[in-house]
């Protein structure tokens, strides 16, 4: 799997390379029981700070995407299913664009037209891949 971060992005790098690993798992690309690289050899990969590997690496632990041992490291699960704190999550993540979007007057069609162009994009890539 190519991970490519954006050094210039808003985008925080952690951000950046954790969308990118669930976007490999999402994709097929890491399938579950599959070997992640060690935390050193991706972090020198990509020429970023092995403690922000090392924090993605324990965010996608908390969340389910892969399970970390200690002989063997860090190898991808089975995708989990949402739970209802996900979905709580979700929604307070966007609470406050929905807040934005309606103060600037888009329409809850043009959110739903979004949603949908975005959806499409997660498995394509395009321009609002981070």
């Amino acid at each position: 799997m190519l991970i490519q971060i954006d050094m210039h992005s808003e985008v925080p790098i952690y951000r950046q390379l954790k969308t990118a690993i669930i976007r490999g798992i999402l994709m097929g690309e890491l399938k579950p029981g599959e070997r992640l690289p060690s935390v050193r050899q991706l972090g020198c990969d990509l020429g970023v700070n092995l403690h922000t590997v090392n924090k993605v690496y324990n965010l996608l632990k908390d969340e389910g995407y892969i399970l970390v041992h200690r002989n063997q490291g860090a190898v991808v699960a089975v995708p989990p299913n949402a739970s209802r704190e996900d979905l709580t999550d979700f929604a307070k993540a966007l609470f406050p664009i929905v807040i934005e979007m309606r103060a600037r007057n888009i329409t809850k069609t043009r959110l739903d037209e979004l949603i949908d162009t975005i959806w499409e994009q997660s498995v394509l890539g395009g321009p609002y891949n981070e």
